[in-house]
């Protein structure tokens, strides 16, 4: 310890060195020193090392925040084909209407903190699944919240996919994908009612919005049918947990997929 005290001092008595040009703003760029090393020069000045200092701080903060909204989106479950190019700005405005407004809002106003949902109900093609996606890409970029979305039938293959020969097996992986359904913070349900409406179906449907019910965790939910078309395809246990989480919204009854596509193939078409 006295030979470290000893050391400290002699490096203490040392004479500074001169001071330096600062590299940013050429004014005087006093030395520093350091515990156990000394004087040592500086590059820069006192004023334009702390800007510096907090320029490198923001570009570590946005690379964190880019890494961050990266991953939710790798899982998400939007970052596939046509899905990854759906957002409220690629959305005809021709078509947007009270639907669109709801979802706009929705994705805006999200946070930690909401509990409600929504129910996007109408005839296919009119652009409910755009409407879902778009709020999953906005909370994602703008809050960094974690979303799932998935289309019904694809949720209730994941499951059955985690059967085989061992029960135990099976069970500790349904509950698994259970739990991660019934735990993200905004789940996005996409065609709910086109699956075949088995007793295991029912069930398992049940369980996730049952879950997100009883813990105040928002749903977001497309479907070609109404609440009641629901209750009779179903049951109204789920029909009945949907209306009292989710506003209903119908979406316009066109086929905005039709229409979109021939709004592209138009604007592609070359001039003769």
């Amino acid at each position: 310890m006295e030979k470290l005290e000893s050391i400290i001092k002699q490096k203490e008595s040392e004479p500074a060195p001169p001071a330096t040009a600062c590299k940013q703003c050429g004014g005087e760029a006093k030395p520093k020193f350091i515990t156990m090393l000394g004087w040592r020069r500086q590059e820069h000045c006192a004023p334009c090392a702390e800007v510096l200092r907090k320029e490198q701080e923001q570009r570590e903060a946005e690379k964190q925040k880019a890494d961050r909204i990266s991953k939710l989106l790798d899982n998400s479950g939007i970052m596939r084909g046509k899905l990854s190019r759906m957002t409220f700005e690629e959305f005809e405005k021709k078509h947007q209407g009270n639907a669109f407004d709801a979802a706009k809002k929705y994705a805006e106003e999200f946070g930690t903190d909401t509990k409600n949902g929504l129910f996007f109900f109408g005839k296919a093609g009119a652009g409910k699944t755009h409407l879902a996606v778009s709020i999953a890409r906005y909370v994602v970029e703008k809050k960094q919240i974690a979303v799932k979305f998935a289309r019904v039938t694809d949720l209730l293959l994941d499951i059955r996919q985690t059967y085989n020969t061992d029960e135990y097996y099976r069970t500790e992986n349904e509950m698994a994908l259970l739990r991660k359904y019934s735990s993200v913070p905004l789940l996005i349900l996409d065609d709910l009612g086109t699956e075949k409406a088995s007793e295991w179906a029912r069930q398992i449907l049940y369980q996730i919005v049952d879950s997100r019910w009883i813990d105040d965790k928002p749903l977001v939910i497309t479907s070609n049918l109404t609440l009641r078309e629901l209750a009779e395809r179903f049951d109204d246990r789920i029909s009945s947990r949907i209306g009292g989480a989710c506003e209903i919204f119908e979406a316009q009854s066109h086929d905005y997929r039709i229409e979109s596509k021939e709004t592209l193939s138009k604007s592609m078409e070359m001039p003769r």
